[in-house]
């Protein structure tokens, strides 16, 4: 009787520990269930947010890569893949540094990750803007031209057809250039726009008239200051009294009157001289001198006059035709 007392005591004691273990593990998944409910970050099905996968990133993988790959040919070569005692260091000293690292980044979205589509691409065909473009390039404004440069011009061509400045004293080519020189001059400036403006509106009308009734004429000598008129041969005017530009006569630059006439080439010089003895009148031009100094032409009257008559009527002329110009291109 005491025996059997004494068992039953003992017999109950695995029982009780298996319900105490089982009552604890119970109480453990709960604990743990607790806290994975609670935990601060959605899980995958709220779809709250998106996990970008990024790829493991290896650190410094060029160590271990080296080490691997002469194991491998090692092995491809029949010999035991057991790397040499320098190759083992450096194969630890690789797996010291050589650490995977995995970075998720989380990216907050607005809608489902379904709904989320890839930037569109953009296309390179057409040239990009340049920096700082604001818009068409504008266009290059011109400045009008002065009226006074149609004139100078077409004398200056003429100047140049008869290229060889000579007559009976000789060859003189050389002087005006080493006149204008002197003064810094190019040679058009100095021949052309040192004669008096309204003179050379007379001489533009007056060599359109020559050229019309086919005359080559040119200039053997146009304008020409004190310096010029010294090196001057033969008959001609003291040294500041020439009508050519001479300082005390005229006033010197930008007031000569007076140019020595010729033909261009091999004609006879005399056709175009004696055209100016019929016609120069109407121009306020005359040969003063036809006997000792053919060539010599100059202003002569009411010259200022007749200038700036002859002067308007080829503006207007320029402007009718400018305006032509412009309704036929509109």
């Amino acid at each position: 009787m005491r025996a059997s007392s004494a068992t039953r005591p003992a017999d109950t004691i695995p029982v009780w520990c298996g319900v105490t273990a089982a009552a604890g593990c119970a109480g453990l998944v709960f604990f743990v269930a607790s806290l994975a409910m609670s935990s601060p970050f959605p899980t995958p099905k709220d779809r709250v947010w998106v996990v970008d996968q990024s790829p493991v990133r290896v650190a410094s993988a060029a160590p271990m890569g080296a080490v691997v790959e002469q194991a491998i040919s090692a092995e491809d070569e029949g010999e035991p893949a057991r790397p040499a005692a320098a190759s083992m260091a450096t194969m630890r000293r690789a797996a010291s540094t050589d650490m995977l690292v995995w970075e998720p980044t989380f990216i907050l979205a607005s809608l489902p990750a379904g709904d989320l589509e890839p930037a569109p691409e953009v296309s390179t065909d057409a040239d990009p803007e340049p920096v700082g473009s604001i818009g068409p390039t504008p266009k290059k404004v011109v400045a009008p031209r002065d009226p006074q440069d149609v004139v100078d011009d077409y004398l200056w061509e003429v100047y140049r057809r008869e290229p060889i400045k000579k007559d009976g004293s000789g060859d003189f080519t050389w002087k005006d250039p080493a006149a204008a020189k002197k003064l810094g001059m190019s040679l058009k400036d100095y021949v052309i726009r040192g004669m008096d403006r309204d003179f050379r509106e007379t001489l533009y009308h007056m060599g359109k008239a020559l050229d019309a009734d086919g005359l080559n004429w040119s200039m053997l000598s146009a304008f020409r200051d004190d310096y010029r008129q010294r090196l001057a041969s033969g008959l001609k005017a003291r040294v500041g009294y020439s009508l050519h530009g001479g300082s005390r006569r005229t006033g010197g630059y930008g007031h000569g009157r007076a140019i020595d006439i010729t033909i261009a080439g091999d004609g006879d010089a005399s056709v175009v001289w004696r055209w100016i003895d019929r016609h120069g009148a109407r121009y306020a031009i005359a040969r003063p001198m036809p006997g000792y100094d053919p060539a010599h032409i100059q202003a002569r009257g009411n010259w200022k006059k007749v200038a700036a008559k002859l002067r308007s009527e080829r503006l207007e002329v320029a402007e009718r035709a400018s305006r032509k110009r412009t309704a036929s291109a509109d």
